[in-house]
């Protein structure tokens, strides 16, 4: 047999994709699942989920390409004569096969398989010897080797198709009668193996034997003389006859060569000289008269039954126009689906932190948690025992069966009428989830069902991501996916004991961690693209206290206790509350301001900044600012649509861009029953009942207490610093309103006390630039508030019965939100532009992994609108900075969660520090420990040994083999010293030998 070298090298097919693993699919059912949640919700963190999954997927067929590739047939030999349909041996080795990993090999000739054979049959050489049969006749040269492998992660099988070269293998085909024309001859051999027939039946007196010279038939004389008459004998036997096989022009089909088979196998079995002659070269006249080949043996008959037909020919079928094929998505190239343990207990693990994170999204109790822990720890137990028992008991059917239905039973009592899928989802939804999770727990016992229950946990994880708004998503999150991720990895793997000389290696600790950065880049990049989600966020809406406080009177104003907001006796911190800010009454005095905590009052999911609006003041005395008396109008919900109000549209004729700004509010504390929104809301989706006033303000008709949850759409017009600065001065267009009518609704807006100071007037006469734009001139009034004044909250308060703006610009220079805006606004009406103050709160600092602006106490803020004809109100506020809604650049989910990774590594670099250290400290403690009972149980050569044999690999047996593997001096010193220390009785340690490998040992690990 040939080296496959000599024959020539393989020539390697492209990989391609060749289906999923079995439960695969349910992966992509999740997958969509989350897309669906992610619509529903608005989530970034669900993108997140969803991208990852992605990049996982892209790098499980990466992988799986790149771990085909290494995978290479290293020698192919089949029995060199066959005949069809009869087994023969064949031998294949194969080198870079993981033995652990799923994977097949099948060989075939091109059209037929041969031999399927798993990876596990492989030894530890890559060897395996099975046996293949031929459907059809000819010389076999080259055989195909199918090469299918589920990769590092078994979820995508990969395929390549190789055709490797081998010593020529005769196919026969089955002989087929009758017998072809033969030419008879005698044979020319003479007596000397005449003799060895002997004397013929009747000889009674040692007559002669044939002789040379003696014709075919002779006269037996003494037979004819003792019988009387004439005995004639024939001279030749069956094996002194000669066939001659004239073969015609081949190649020639099966069933001729096939009757050419049987001729000559007849002619050997009759005994007779059989040879085969050729035919002319043309094929056409007399046949070739050269000597004829001789044909000895059986298996030489069988030889020309394969040489007739000539190469190897299956039948193959046309290929199937692509357009046609079937998509295979399970591939049934699984060579085994037993769970192991390892597998089941990390997909356990992963369960249990999904369940975990959906029971916290409900604010659920620990109890809660305890008995999910409880269900999938014992789940996972008695699948374990099922999956080695290969079947599970009647009596566990049954009392799965009854907990399932009496757990549904349940979930069902504590369920009304569900309306739609909205309501089903925020409804028995989640129970139903997490009840699934559980009960299919007890159901594990194979791969499929193992892929199907971490798809279920995917979904449960996609859910509960949706649904939460803390800033502990990202833990949870992450905590799941380095989980699922081991227990994905794991499921590819047969439970095997762990070699004694493995050891955690910092170069083994490199490849994974470079795949974790690497997936973790390309998902970021992948995220780079997606804008920041808009969605409604409808899970779990909405959602009302159902213990709230009514307000006392209808569309009038109640704190978060109920009561209506007591009047400020002008003392800092008299209102106390958390939602007591000053700007939430009627009235808000200028000189107050509430003594608002830190901590967190709401939580708002929306895809870029506003200005959260709750109240409007149109009218000042001075010190004080009083809403409007009309109370508006009121609707039920679910769905309100809210009308536009004054000022809300632009101007009759003219065409505005508008944007849908959604936004979803959470509130975390008691707050009165204000309800908050971005500027123009259109649509709110409210569990209770809303006045919509006049003034663009909103109000329940009970308080928002902790828990409760809305969403707005907001209809903004698309304002930009260059439309509001093309409106040019807006005075000019307020003063060519003359009509009464038209005048009482303007200039409420424009109204000054009686208080404002001449030199307050002067100020905005200075500031303001002949026929500059509104726009400009609210710019130089901002910057120069910047400049000559102060934010200070514990600024002094206005003297009694002194005009507050006066104070603020002239006297203390100080002041907090309300006063800033009061000066503003006040400076911008006696220049005839039309302004109010809208109180509510600043968007707040978003998370940038859960996608949501955590809002505080401390964010109430005050502000002024503006009114543009061509664009409505315009907020404006020297304090803070909001930018104009046709600026505010929709971020991407990859560039808000680098720019969270940045910050959080910047903000902490000592806590980070303090982590890496720790980390490291565990680690080293860890491999000085592991270290440290390698050498007591392995002693020092031995450890030299192992890590010597980690090096190479399983392939190479004795240490000369495994030091070829290295175009280096230090590998052949080094096995001759292990070769030493292992069998020489002579060998004796010492230090210096034992330096002397341990320096050609590190050579080797750096080289490679």
């Amino acid at each position: 047999m040939t080296d496959l070298a000599e024959r020539g090298a393989p020539t390697t097919g492209r990989v391609r994709l060749a289906g999923l693993s079995s439960g695969a699919l349910s992966f992509l059912g999740a997958w969509m699942v989350g897309a669906a949640i992610a619509r529903l919700t608005g989530a970034a963190a669900v993108l997140l989920l969803l991208a990852a999954t992605l990049v996982g997927f892209s790098a499980a067929i990466v992988s799986g390409r790149r771990s085909l590739r290494s995978i290479s047939v290293t020698d192919l030999a089949v029995s060199p004569l066959t005949t069809v349909d009869d087994e023969t041996a064949v031998l294949l080795q194969i080198s870079g096969a993981p033995v652990h990993r799923d994977g097949v090999l099948r060989v075939s000739d091109g059209a037929h398989d041969l031999a399927t054979i798993p990876f596990d049959a492989l030894d530890e050489h890559g060897t395996v010897h099975s046996t293949i049969s031929f459907s059809t006749p000819g010389i076999v040269d080259r055989l195909h080797v199918d090469i299918a492998h589920a990769g590092p992660v078994g979820i995508v099988w990969m395929r390549r198709n190789d055709v490797v070269p081998i010593d020529p293998v005769w196919v026969t085909p089955l002989p087929l009668g009758p017998t072809i024309d033969v030419e008879t001859a005698s044979s020319n051999v003479d007596g000397a193996v005449l003799t060895e027939h002997g004397p013929k039946h009747g000889d009674i007196d040692g007559v002669r034997t044939w002789r040379d010279g003696d014709g075919d038939t002779s006269v037996h004389w003494p037979s004819t003389l003792r019988a009387g008459s004439l005995i004639v004998h024939d001279r030749e036997t069956s094996r002194d006859r000669q066939w001659i096989v004239d073969v015609p022009a081949y190649p020639l089909e099966p069933d001729a060569a096939a009757r050419v088979t049987h001729t000559l196998l007849e002619g050997l079995r009759m005994g007779h000289r059989v040879s085969v002659r050729r035919a002319a070269s043309d094929g056409v006249g007399q046949p070739d008269r050269s000597p004829a080949v001789a044909v000895m043996q059986p298996d030489d008959a069988r030889r020309w039954g394969a040489e007739l037909i000539g190469e190897h020919r299956p039948d193959t079928n046309a290929p199937t126009p692509w357009y046609r094929r079937t998509l295979h998505v399970n591939a049934r190239l699984d060579t085994f689906s037993r769970v192991g343990t390892r597998s089941r207990w990390l997909t356990a693990l992963a369960s249990l932190i999904a369940l975990g994170m959906l029971i916290g999204a409900l604010d659920a109790n620990p109890t809660h948690i305890a008995l999910g822990a409880g269900g999938l720890a014992v789940g996972t137990m008695i699948s374990l025992w099922c999956a080695r028992r290969e079947r599970r008991p009647w009596w566990l059917r049954l009392l799965v069966g009854g907990a399932t239905i009496g757990a549904l039973a349940s979930i069902g009592s504590t369920v009304g009428g569900i309306g739609g899928l909205l309501e089903a989802l925020r409804g028995p939804m989640p129970d139903l989830l997490m009840l699934l999770l559980v009960i299919h727990g007890f159901e594990v016992v194979d791969r499929r069902t193992l892929r199907v229950h971490q798809a279920i946990g995917g979904v449960i994880i996609a859910y509960a991501t949706g649904l939460r708004i803390d800033d502990r998503v990202g833990l949870w999150m992450a905590a799941w996916a380095v989980a699922i991720v081991a227990a994905v990895r794991a499921a590819n793997r047969r439970d095997r004991a762990r070699p004694s000389h493995a050891a955690p290696r910092l170069h083994r600790a490199a490849k994974p961690i470079g795949a974790v950065v690497a997936a973790a880049l390309a998902t970021l990049a992948v995220l780079s693209i997606v804008p920041v989600p808009d969605g409604p966020a409808r899970l779990g809406l909405p959602a009302l206290s159902n213990d709230a406080p009514t307000a006392p009177t209808a569309g009038g104003l109640a704190g978060p206790s109920g009561n209506a907001p007591a009047p400020s006796d002008g003392t800092r911190g008299s209102l106390g509350e958390v939602g007591g800010y000053p700007g939430f009454a009627d009235t808000m005095d200028t000189s107050v301001r509430g003594d608002l905590g830190d901590q967190i009052v709401m939580r708002v999911r929306a895809p870029k900044p506003d200005f959260w609006r709750g109240q409007t003041f149109t009218n000042f005395d001075g010190r004080l600012w009083s809403v409007s008396p009309d109370l508006g109008r009121r609707r039920t919900g679910p769905q309100i649509q809210v009308p536009a109000t004054l000022g809300d549209l632009p101007r009759q004729g003219i065409a505005a861009e508008t944007e849908e700004l959604v936004q979803t509010f959470y509130v975390e504390a008691d707050l009165p029953n204000v309800v908050f929104a971005a500027a123009r809301p259109d649509v709110v989706t409210f569990d209770g009942s809303i006045y919509t006033r006049p003034d663009g303000a909103l109000r329940s008709d009970v308080t928002l207490n902790e828990g409760s949850v809305y969403t707005v759409v907001s209809k903004r017009v698309q304002v930009t610093s260059a439309s509001l600065r093309s409106q040019g001065d807006v005075s000019d267009m307020f003063e060519a309103i003359t009509d009464p009518a038209g005048r009482a609704v303007i200039d409420p807006y424009l109204a000054i006390p009686a208080s404002t100071t001449q030199r307050t007037i002067d100020l905005a006469d200075e500031l303001r630039r002949p026929g500059a734009s509104t726009y400009d001139t609210i710019l130089a009034y901002q910057n120069w508030l910047a400049i000559n004044t102060e934010y200070d909250l514990d600024a002094p308060v206005p003297a009694e019965g002194a005009d507050a703006v006066d104070d603020y610009l002239f006297v203390s220079q100080r002041g907090f939100c309300e006063q800033i805006a009061s000066s503003l606004a006040i400076m911008l009406r006696s220049q005839g532009v039309p302004t109010r103050i809208a109180t509510g709160y600043v968007p707040g600092v978003r998370d940038k992994v859960s996608g949501v602006f955590e809002v505080r106490a401390s964010d109430a803020h005050a502000w002024v609108e503006v009114w543009f004809p061509d664009s409505g109100w315009q907020a404006f506020d020297p304090t803070a900075s909001v930018p104009l809604s046709g600026e505010a650049a929709q971020g991407s989910v990859g560039g808000e969660l680098v720019s969270a990774a940045i910050s959080g590594i910047a903000s902490r670099p000592v806590e980070i520090g303090l982590i890496v250290g720790f980390a490291t400290m565990v680690l080293g403690a860890f491999r000085a420990i592991v270290g440290f009972v390698r050498r007591r149980r392995r002693g020092r050569w031995g450890v030299l040994q192992d890590r010597f044999t980690e090096l190479t690999g399983p392939n190479a047996i004795t240490n000369p083999e495994r030091a070829t593997a290295f175009d280096d001096l230090a590998a052949t010193e080094l096995a001759e010293l292990l070769d030493q220390a292992a069998f020489d009785p002579s060998w004796q340690d010492t230090n210096e030998s034992y330096q002397s490998a341990t320096r050609a040992l590190k050579t080797l690990e750096v080289s490679g």
